[in-house]
């Protein structure tokens, strides 16, 4: 203890002086998120929101805008548009994210999936008991013997 305060005074350092250089910095201020992704034809209809309706966006990634709020738009989803009417709770969200890209299986199409693999294991079945029948006719021709395969 007593070397530490020769050392301070020795150093020219005082008191308060002396903690505070011993002290952390503050941690940096906590950094705010970053402005919402606007594409360029879209900020300019920002002011004048009547130009965006019934207009094809092909800008996916912008951000939706309250000023947008009760027009109708057309979004590309790589093969056609689709129309979209915006409301507040789409407010914040992207565009890309009410022009699906991928289309939704049917439950037609899941059932039909269905048949295709009970057709296949009837089809498993059949060759089965077609070869139980070619070992009956078989056998019964050599050793005059029928087998019975359950």
């Amino acid at each position: 203890m007593m070397l530490r305060v020769l050392n301070k005074q020795f150093l020219g350092i005082a008191g308060d002086a002396a903690t505070a250089v011993a002290k952390k910095p503050p941690p940096p201020p906590v950094v705010s998120r970053k402005p919402a992704f606007i594409d360029a034809f879209l900020y300019k209809m920002k002011k004048n929101p009547s130009l965006l309706s019934n207009k094809t966006i092909w800008s996916r990634r912008s951000t939706i805008l309250p000023e947008f709020v009760d027009t109708t738009v057309k979004i590309y989803n790589g093969k056609t548009t689709i129309r979209c009417k915006i409301t507040e709770g789409k407010v914040g969200h992207k565009f890309g994210e009410f022009a699906l890209t991928r289309k939704r299986k049917t439950r037609e199409q899941a059932n039909a999936k269905n048949v295709k693999q009970l057709k296949k294991k009837k089809w498993f079945f059949s060759v089965l008991l077609d070869q139980n029948n070619f070992l009956n006719i078989l056998f019964s021709a050599i050793f005059n013997i029928n087998l019975v395969i359950s």
